[in-house]
């Protein structure tokens, strides 16, 4: 005769198992939205470097203040 656990052990045991397998499933769908945004950040990156270029071309080698657009000596004395 097969023994059994009690009707609550064996809900007790199914729900562990369930919030087990949200969490996975949670997870997953995290690393799956994190991936996407550090594509979008590496994307971001490289047109930033490009218009970089395209301002270093267009002022020389200069530092643009972020908070009033005023072109900067990159040399240091």
């Amino acid at each position: 005769m097969a023994k059994k656990v009690t009707k609550n052990e064996l809900e007790q045991i199914q729900k562990f198992v369930s919030q087990i397998n949200n969490g996975t499933r949670d997870l997953g769908q995290l690393e799956i939205q994190k991936h996407g945004i550090l594509h979008a950040l590496s994307q971001i990156q490289n047109d930033l470097s490009v218009f970089q270029n395209e301002l270093k071309e267009k002022y020389g080698d200069v530092k643009v203040n972020l908070q009033t657009g005023k072109l900067e000596s990159n040399i240091v004395e």
